[in-house]
């Protein structure tokens, strides 16, 4: 009980960005399949995701939230469709820095 509170509280305080990505609810396939995508849709916009190697590790995350704040997005982190969709259908699109 007391653990979620102080969860609660934290995501209260913390805002969106630091909440838990909902990654967990996917298949391991399906997550696996959108993290390759969005790897190399983020290399192809200019923002240095890692190697598309389908795994969401700290450069992959740090590449999804600096497309998300150049995009005007909400600020997570995470993959999703929603994120995948936007990163390859949205116009303009949105590049990284130096990129156009």
């Amino acid at each position: 009980m007391v653990r979620t509170v102080l969860a609660a509280i934290l995501i209260l305080i913390a805002g969106p960005s630091m909440a838990a990505c909902d990654e967990a609810a996917m298949p391991p396939q399906m997550l696996t399949a959108y993290v390759v995508g969005v790897q190399e849709a983020l290399a192809a916009q200019g923002f240095r995701p890692g190697p598309a190697d389908g795994k969401p590790g700290a450069r992959t995350r740090a590449a999804i939230r600096a497309y998300q704040k150049a995009a005007g997005l909400p600020v997570d982190g995470c993959v999703s469709q929603g994120l995948a969709d936007h990163i390859n259908f949205a116009l303009p699109k949105v590049y990284g820095p130096g990129r156009r």
